[in-house]
C-alpha cells in the first residue's frame, strides 16, 4: 500500500466526476525516473483496459506526457470517444516514455523499446493499474511510432496482454526510428492481433501494402475521410480523420466480440 500511496500523491485530480483524465507518475527502479500515464477514469469499475502508446511527431520517437493537459493526445484519436469505450466496459490509459528517455533525440528509440528495461518499466505500470483500478484484462494499442512499442511488448510480454492493436504502425525507417521494424516477424506474436490501416495513407513510413501483406485476415481497412495537414499527423488519413469514431467502434467490437470489421468506408453518428 505504501507504493500506491506514494503514486497517488502525484496524481492531478481535475474533477470529482467520472470520465475525466487523471495523471500519474509511476516510479521505476531508477531514482527519480517515472513512467507517466493518463487514466480516463471509468464511470463504473471496468475490468478491461486499453493501454495506449500514442504516436509522436517527427523522427525522435519521444512521447512526453508531462501533465493532464496531454490527455487527448495520450490516447490518440480515441480521446473524443472515451465515454463510448467506458460504456462498453473498456477504460483508456495513455502511456508515455519514461522521464529519463526525454533527454535527447536518441532516446526512446528502438534500442530502449526492445530492451528488458522497457518491459520492466511497463510491468510497473500494469501492476499500478491492477492495484489502483482493479483492471484484469489488458489490451495493448500502438499508433504510428507507438507501434514499435506495441509489437515489442506483445512479443516479449504476451502473458500480460489479451490482445494487441496496431494502428497505422511504422514498417519503414524514419531516420533512426523504427529500424527494428523493417524485418520484424509478425508471426512471432502469439496473442491475438488486430491491424488497422488506411488504404490511402501517404505517410512514408506506414504504407498500406506492407500491412495488407502480413495481416492474414486480421486487418481493418479504412477508406475515405479527411486528408488535411501533415500526412503523418492527426488530421490526415494516417490517423483516420473523418473515420475516427467508426474506427473506435470497430476497436471496441474487436475487444468485446472478437469481430474484425474488414472495411470502414464511412463515419457513424
Amino acid at each position: 500500500m505504501k507504493f500506491l500511496s506514494a503514486i497517488l500523491l502525484s496524481a492531478v485530480v481535475v474533477s470529482a466526476h467520472a470520465q475525466v483524465p487523471m495523471f500519474y507518475e509511476v516510479p521505476t527502479d531508477r531514482m527519480g525516473v517515472t513512467m507517466n500515464i493518463i487514466v480516463m477514469e471509468p464511470a463504473l469499475p471496468n475490468q478491461k483496459v486499453l493501454l495506449v502508446v500514442p504516436g509522436s511527431p517527427g523522427s525522435d520517437g519521444r512521447i512526453m506526457l508531462r501533465n493532464v493537459g496531454a490527455a487527448e493526445r495520450s490516447v490518440q484519436y480515441m480521446g473524443p470517444y472515451k465515454e463510448m469505450f467506458d460504456s462498453s466496459g473498456i477504460s483508456l490509459v495513455g502511456m508515455g516514455c519514461p522521464t529519463d528517455q526525454w533527454l535527447n533525440s536518441e532516446q526512446c528509440g528502438d534500442e530502449y523499446r526492445s530492451s528488458q528495461q522497457y518491459f520492466d518499466d511497463v510491468d510497473k505500470v500494469i501492476a499500478f493499474l491492477k492495484l489502483k483500478n482493479g483492471f484484469k484484462e489488458f489490451y495493448l494499442f500502438g499508433h504510428s511510432s507507438g507501434g514499435i512499442s506495441s509489437r515489442w511488448l506483445s512479443l516479449r510480454m504476451p502473458e500480460q496482454f489479451k490482445g494487441v492493436i496496431n494502428s497505422s504502425v511504422m514498417n519503414r525507417r524514419f531516420g533512426a526510428l523504427a529500424k527494428s521494424m523493417t524485418d520484424f516477424d509478425m508471426r512471432a506474436i502469439k496473442i491475438p492481433v488486430l491491424n488497422i490501416a488506411h488504404e490511402s495513407d501517404t505517410c512514408g513510413s506506414t504504407p498500406y501494402a506492407l500491412v495488407k501483406n502480413y495481416s492474414n485476415g486480421n486487418l481493418i481497412t479504412v477508406r475515405g475521410g479527411e486528408g488535411s495537414g501533415d500526412v503523418c499527423g492527426r488530421t490526415h488519413r494516417h490517423s483516420f480523420a473523418g473515420r475516427q469514431k467508426a474506427v473506435s467502434r470497430a476497436i471496441i467490437n474487436w475487444i468485446n466480440k472478437s469481430e474484425v470489421e474488414s472495411l470502414i468506408s464511412e463515419e457513424i453518428n
